[in-house]
């Protein structure tokens, strides 16, 4: 039996229950789609694989893909469902050693538990290094990039577009975000680390993109006002909150047949985009 991994609304699940949701999912096909030219034949990490569905997309094509996250139980699920248990390690201290397992047709995939600040793999271990939609959660970002650097020497690197949802001086309204990056601070952030970083955009079709602009459109008139509360007393917000917790409408019905992967595409336009995406070279 596989283990349940719970729907925080973080994740990007394969079975999403309103159609926002099932876009988010789509999106993230679409960038494994992309990434799979860059790691054919390659050992590949994806780091912070969450539901394991990507890294089994590129283990077709990659000569080996190691799927690691921080989260033990989107690992032992990602395991159970697209290798075995016997491929979960808390831990590899190499590639191609004895810290990696493989099994039958599944041997070109693995999977860990990991620290994305603190990688536990050797230097230049892969050839490829994939991380979508993860930055923006880590608290150490100089470690997170230096890390990648170090065990590849080519990084894959996504991440929600600020200049889309985010009104100006706003912080983040997801919970789960520690910051978010327009295109000009994302290039900043890698040119720091990486020699060459090109910051394109992920974006849709015109009936995709206006619905994501309005699942994350802002009313500066709430947004303001709640941002400011939150710096003077952010523990009464808090309780505020729990004692009187949004009631979720229920969700309209959709079909998973109106869209597909192909409906999102890369581009050179950054400011309406939905996701920033680069492409690094040390």
């Amino acid at each position: 039996m596989i283990i349940d991994l719970a729907d925080t609304k973080e994740r990007a699940l394969p079975h999403a229950q309103t159609r926002e949701d099932y876009l988010v999912y789509l999106k993230h096909v679409a960038l494994y789609d992309f990434a799979k030219s860059y790691s054919e034949d390659k050992t590949v990490l994806d780091l912070g694989c969450g539901e394991g569905y990507g890294s089994a997309a590129l283990a077709r094509s990659a000569r080996f893909v190691v799927a690691a996250d921080y989260d033990f139980a989107a690992v032992a699920h990602a395991a159970q469902k697209y290798g075995t248990q016997s491929e979960l390690r808390s831990h590899a201290p190499s590639i191609g050693g004895a810290g990696v397992a493989s099994t039958d047709r599944r041997a070109r995939l693995a999977f860990v538990v990991c620290d994305a600040q603190r990688l536990p793999f050797q230097s230049d271990a892969f050839g490829v290094v994939v991380s979508f939609e993860v930055i923006e959660h880590i608290p150490n970002v100089a470690h997170y990039l230096a890390e990648i650097k170090r065990v590849s020497a080519a990084a894959l690197i996504s991440t929600p577009n600020r200049a889309l949802r985010l009104l100006p001086f706003q912080k983040p309204w997801n919970r789960y975000h520690l910051r978010e990056y327009a295109a000009q601070d994302f290039a900043r952030t890698l040119a720091s680390v990486f020699l060459r970083a090109q910051v394109r955009g992920v974006t849709a079709t015109p009936v995709i993109l206006e619905t994501e602009k309005r699942r994350v459109k802002q009313n500066p008139l709430i947004a303001y006002p709640k941002m400011l509360a939150q710096m003077l007393s952010p523990r009464a917000v808090r309780t505020v909150a729990k004692r009187h917790p949004p009631q979720p409408a229920a969700p309209p019905a959709f079909s998973t047949n109106d869209y597909s992967a192909q409906d999102f595409f890369v581009t050179d336009e950054t400011k309406e985009c939905i996701n920033l995406l680069a492409v690094c070279a040390r």
